[in-house]
């Protein structure tokens, strides 16, 4: 995986001018507050172990990235950019990162407040990995588009 991550950073990336992209949360999702912050945690060290970039929390307000768990009424005034297929059936957004740029939203990561699981593939019950999902969508955030070419890319759309 680690290799082919490398491959889209370089074919794919556009990257921040900053080396060090800071984050805090708004807020947590459905596991509550220590499995979010360890499964968000893991997908930036997936990031940070692969692309010149750090990922830093801070608790100051000067992040560059909002991680934030959105309701259905709040996703609405959202900008989305990837969606989900349950049992071959659009089911909605599940999540979306904003690309690198000069836009208040730049960085962010939005999740639908629901659906979330622990684990690190997708479990039958209509839940899916929050860890896995969040490298995707730390992978639009620090440049990289859906690679539709590559079954097996993290970035392969859901």
């Amino acid at each position: 995986m680690l290799c082919l991550i490398i491959l889209e950073i370089k074919k794919y990336c556009t990257p921040w001018k900053q080396k060090v992209l800071t984050y805090d949360f708004q807020n947590y999702s459905s596991l509550g507050k220590e499995k979010t912050l360890n499964e968000i945690e893991n997908a930036f060290c997936v990031w940070q172990n692969v692309c010149n970039l750090k990922f830093e929390r801070v608790f100051d307000g000067s992040q560059v990235m909002n991680i934030a768990f959105l309701t259905d009424d709040e996703k609405q005034n959202a900008e989305i950019n990837c969606s989900y297929k349950l049992n071959n059936k659009k089911s909605g957004t599940l999540a979306h990162g904003f690309y690198p740029g000069n836009s208040t939203l730049s960085g962010d990561l939005h999740f639908d407040n629901e659906r979330w699981s622990d684990e690190k593939t997708v479990s039958g019950n209509g839940k899916f990995s929050l860890f896995t999902v969040a490298v995707h969508e730390i992978g639009h955030c620090i440049g990289l588009f859906h690679n539709t070419e590559d079954k097996d890319s993290i970035m392969q759309p859901i």
